[in-house]
């Protein structure tokens, strides 16, 4: 589902090393090595300076979409991993917590806390909320208020 190999191609087209994007992220190169390898899900804060480091949208580094400009109205509002508009997308769309978490595969009492922002959502579930509502990562991170995502790729 995610093609996380992005991150690579994306750090080596600037030639810059796994140890120096480390330091940008403050954190050790062998947890950035394990993002890049797909051995550890990203915090949603990591998505979010990787994609302002790259300026590029989330969807194209977790490879939704292969369109990789920034989406319009793009902004970091708030550098806090937890803020989201899972909530808001929610509501809008007349559904109970109940009804995504069962989607997700968990049960109501895992999926609140992800709503409310006492936790970090997983990056996998990340994307299953933004393919089911049709919105970009960008838009449930509070990255950009365009709600429509770029193109999905085929595999999505």
């Amino acid at each position: 589902m995610m093609n996380m190999n992005r991150l690579k191609d994306l750090r080596t087209e600037q030639s810059i090393t796994q140890t120096e994007i480390a330091k940008y992220l403050k954190i050790k190169q062998n947890s950035y090595s394990q993002y890049e390898n797909e051995k550890r899900d990203m915090p949603t804060i990591i998505l979010r300076k990787l994609s302002k480091l790259y300026k590029t949208n989330i969807d194209y580094i977790l490879g939704l979409t292969n369109i990789k400009k920034l989406y319009p109205n793009s902004k970091i509002i708030n550098n806090n991993p937890n803020l989201n508009r899972l909530k808001e997308i929610r509501e809008d769309k007349d559904l109970k917590q109940y009804n995504i978490a069962k989607i997700l595969g968990i049960v109501q009492s895992s999926y609140s806390p992800y709503e409310t922002g006492e936790l970090d959502i997983s990056t996998k579930k990340l994307i299953q909320l933004a393919i089911f509502y049709n919105v970009s990562i960008d838009y449930i991170l509070y990255l950009t208020d365009e709600r429509t995502p770029y193109k999905r790729n085929s595999n999505n």
